[in-house]
This record gives C-alpha cells, sequence and structure tokens, in this order.
C-alpha cells in the first residue's frame, strides 16, 4: 500500500467542523454503514465504493479500532468498477432481439420486451467480466484534524470528501500550499515580511 511502501503524492485536508461528542462510540456503525460492498451484477451495478481496511482490504468486519493506531486513524477507500465493450454489445443485443422474435414468431418487439431484453443482456455482461479494483488511502491525524488522502485527482478527491462527510458528520477543507506557506511564515513571525514582498512586488 502506497502509505507503507515509500513516497507518494497527496492532498491535505483539515476537518472544518467538530466532531460529535459521540463520534469515537459510533465510528464502527458509521464506517460499516459506508463500507465497500461487492458489485452486485443481479441489479445491473456497475460500480462500487465504500470503506475498507487497508490492512485487510478482503476483510468484511470493518472495526474502528482496528484502524486506530494512538492519534492516527489508518484508512482506505476501495472503488470497484465493471464494464464491457459497447460494440460487443451492440452485436449481441442485435442477436439477442433477433432470437426473441423468432421464438414469438414477430417481426417487431414492443419497447418494453426491449428494454426488458436489454437489461437481461446487460446483467450477462456484467457477471462474465471481472471488476477493476482501486484503493487510495487516507491517514487522518485525531488530535491536529489533519487528514493526508493519497490522490490528487479532483474528482476522486471530491467523493472521497462526500464520503468521509456523510459518513463522520464532519466536513474536509482543503489545505492549498500557499496556505500552509503562509501559516508556517505567521509562524515564525516573518508574515509581515511576506506582506511587505508583496506589496513591492505589485507595484513594480
Amino acid at each position: 500500500m502506497p502509505f507503507r511502501s515509500g513516497s507518494l503524492s497527496v492532498r491535505r485536508f483539515m476537518i472544518s467542523s467538530e466532531l460529535p461528542e459521540s463520534f469515537q462510540r459510533t465510528a464502527t456503525m458509521a464506517l460499516r454503514r459506508y463500507q465497500y460492498k461487492s458489485i452486485n451484477a443481479e441489479r445491473g451495478e456497475k460500480e462500487s465504493f465504500g470503506w475498507v481496511n487497508p490492512r485487510r482490504v478482503l476483510s468484511d468486519e470493518l472495526v474502528w479500532e482496528d484502524l486506530v493506531d494512538a492519534n492516527l486513524v489508518f484508512l482506505a477507500v476501495r472503488r470497484d468498477r465493471k464494464s464491457f465493450s459497447k460494440v460487443i454489445f451492440q452485436a449481441r443485443r442485435e442477436e439477442f432481439h433477433a432470437r426473441a422474435k423468432r421464438e414469438k414468431g414477430v417481426e417487431r418487439l414492443t419497447r418494453q420486451h426491449r428494454l426488458a431484453l436489454d437489461e437481461q443482456l446487460t446483467i450477462e455482461m456484467l457477471k462474465e467480466v471481472s471488476p477493476v479494483s482501486a484503493f487510495t488511502e487516507l491517514v487522518w491525524d485525531l488530535n491536529t484534524g489533519e487528514v493526508l488522502v493519497g490522490a490528487t485527482g479532483k474528482a476522486l478527491c471530491e467523493r472521497i470528501m462526500d464520503l468521509f462527510a456523510s459518513t463522520f458528520d464532519a466536513r474536509l477543507a482543503p489545505r492549498f500550499p500557499a496556505l500552509l506557506g503562509y501559516e508556517f511564515m505567521a509562524a515564525q513571525g516573518l508574515e509581515e515580511n511576506f506582506d511587505l514582498t508583496n506589496a513591492a512586488a505589485e507595484t513594480t
């Protein structure tokens, strides 16, 4: 896994709201509500997105205490996707419809029948393909409220932010490098020099 195997690119976030007082007691139940579940091809599902234990990604048991080490929480999101060729689907669809017309002895199928056959074919083809899995890890510092996400893509990070908010009833705010740099200078008492430098640059 990336956080344990070496350097990686991350995006920084900070929890921007107070965690509920009952947070620690209800964390396991909240995680299980949004944990990863296998794609159900019978329902025509093509994607699954949810929490897993990064140390045991195949385990169905998700327990908050197993994710916590002192003040750090080690989490992961698993995203599975199934897809198939649209060209192959269209070719098989034509054969599917032609066979149905022969069996029924009709020249044209009703719209409702065509939709039912398309759904049946979709389910069949989803069963035939294996999902592509991707994992994204998070490290959450309970003392500072900082969260490191092992991803940089905007769409994926936004999905993780939404999942985090739904699970823990707390929102994540991005920690941009410029803001971190300014806060560091402020901590060193250098913010006045920074403001003067900016003012000089604007007048040139």
